[in-house]
């Protein structure tokens, strides 16, 4: 689990898609997971399953 007990999130438009990406909360030097979704829909969905399995809650970056 992430030291900060969440998951910073964020999508953006990417390739002609969405790219979902997120953080453990305590990461400092980590690459983020990353995923081209085919809409902002299936990104937040993917983020939320991903933070399911880790069990922990999702903060979301709001867009840049």
């Amino acid at each position: 689990m992430p030291k900060s007990g969440k998951l910073l999130a964020w999508i953006e438009p990417r390739c002609g898609g969405f790219l979902a990406a997120f953080v453990g909360g305590g990461a400092t030097s980590r690459q983020p997971a990353t995923r081209i979704c085919p809409s902002p829909e299936a990104a937040r969905e993917w983020v939320e399953a991903e933070a399911a399995i880790l069990g922990t809650p999702v903060e979301w970056s709001p867009p840049a």
